[in-house]
């Protein structure tokens, strides 16, 4: 009898034992899940940002010769977007500095981010519908239109890497980065082929109420949509992930070393986002003005273009593992400076199909690769406490983000001087083969094992 009474409090606790730990692991699927909507959920709001940025592209050079702009005025009408996303970007760090966990409040800063997104938009739509009346006040008033809608991008770009970086295991940020850089890349492309579809939709009504109004209008209606189910989709709020240093892969980075291995990874954020924005701009006023493809043709091309990064990234996902990370960033990094040098060959690929081919190349490559560099560059700042997630995010998308704000007016005021395809070429070549000279000599050497 006393044997029986001793084994029952041994039972019992067994029991909630067995209990315990069944409740344990139903939390941490339940966190997990919340982790992977949220993660889905920002990068989904990450490509509606990349198609808010684009979709003007397509008109923005009939705009601007419709106010009497020039074609340079045109790519900043593109690239001011991303000065707004500097703004935005600095602002939401700032509170993050302030507020450290201000970022598990997932839902309330969509909802931030949605209202700073939406209201520009529907003052954009209303301004192209008086352009005429406004005159000379037109480019000054649209100019400060995206900058202001650029606000929400640079809010949720730096919310977006915040938590990715937080919520995700060491070992998958590569993947994840490479994940984010992917859809934004779909953004890209989105953006040019909804104009594009507006257009050729417009032609195909029987009535007609503005040339102007197809792009923006369709930029406004899949932008709400996106964010809305952003909003709908994602948890109030999202934990930290606990993570074991030897989860990470191994880096050699102390002290100056790592300040290195940091500077390369932001360079080739910058790197990217200038070659990229740049391209797409360039590639657009060319058809346009040289080739003499019409605006419709232009944003459908263009779209298409970007959408080729789908089976470059399922052909990566099939064969990741064969190749270290390094390797397949030298792959990609080689195979954007064969696509640049493409750019060249206007003789033998002749009425803009260089410039369609090159691009064929040049986007899948370099957002697929710098996608790596960033995971990379994430995963070192997780498993080292000299600078937070915070700030090393806030320094990649200052420059990402500054470089795709003038990369739109550097290319059309490039091709507008007369010197057209071959200058803008060479400036797109130099920084395919910058983006593998930084990544060798910065942070190539700052990884102990590849």
């Amino acid at each position: 009898m006393a044997a029986r009474l001793a084994e029952q409090p041994l039972s019992g606790q067994k029991a909630y034992s067995v209990e315990y730990g069944a409740c344990e692991e139903a939390i941490c699927e339940v966190t997990h899940a919340g982790a992977e909507i949220a993660r889905s959920t920002l990068i989904m709001m990450q490509a509606a940002q990349s198609m808010a940025f684009t979709i003007v592209i397509v008109d923005s050079y009939q705009v601007s010769k419709d106010i009497g702009a020039t074609p340079a005025d045109s790519g900043l009408l593109v690239g001011m977007f991303m000065g707004g996303g500097m703004v935005g970007n600095a602002a939401m760090t700032a509170v993050l500095h302030l507020f450290p966990n201000a970022w598990q409040n997932v839902r309330y800063w969509l909802c931030v981010c949605h209202v700073f997104n939406v209201l520009p938009a529907v003052t954009y739509l209303y301004l192209l519908y008086h352009l005429q009346a406004l005159g000379g006040r037109a480019l000054p008033l649209l100019l400060l239109c995206r900058f202001c809608w650029g606000l929400g991008s640079g809010l949720a770009g730096q919310l977006a890497h915040v938590v990715i970086t937080q919520v995700t295991p060491l070992a998958e940020l590569p993947d994840q980065m490479q994940r984010k850089s992917f859809w934004q890349s779909m953004g890209m492309g989105m953006g040019p082929l909804a104009a594009g579809m507006a257009l050729w939709i417009y032609d195909l009504l029987p009535w007609q109420f503005g040339l102007e109004i197809g792009a923006s209008c369709t930029s406004l209606i899949l932008l709400q949509l996106l964010l809305g189910l952003a909003i709908l989709r994602c948890p109030q709020s999202v934990q930290q992930h606990e993570h074991k240093p030897e989860d990470a892969e191994e880096l050699g980075h102390t002290g100056s070393k790592q300040m290195i291995f940091l500077g390369a990874c932001y360079v080739l954020s910058a790197l990217r986002g200038y070659c990229l924005a740049g391209t797409e701009v360039g590639t657009a006023l060319l058809l346009e003005a040289r080739y003499h493809w019409s605006r419709k043709e232009i944003g459908l091309i263009i779209g298409w273009v970007f959408i080729a990064t789908v089976p470059a990234r399922v052909g990566y996902l099939a064969r990741k593992d064969r190749f270290s990370v390094v390797t397949w960033i030298r792959i990609l990094s080689l195979s954007a400076i064969v696509g640049a040098t493409i750019l060249f060959s206007s003789t033998f690929l002749p009425h803009g199909m260089s410039l369609i081919l090159a691009d064929l190349i040049m986007f899948p490559a370099l957002y697929l690769g710098e996608g790596l560099v960033r995971g990379l560059m994430m995963q070192s700042v997780r498993s080292h406490t000299s600078i937070s997630s915070n700030t090393a995010s806030f320094c990649a998308l200052q420059l990402n983000n500054f470089s795709r704000a003038l990369a739109p007016w550097c290319a059309r005021y490039t091709i507008s001087t007369g010197k057209g395809q071959n200058l803008f070429a060479v400036g797109q070549l130099m920084c395919c083969c910058a983006f593998l000279c930084v990544f060798e000599l910065g942070v190539q050497r700052g990884l102990k094992k590849a």
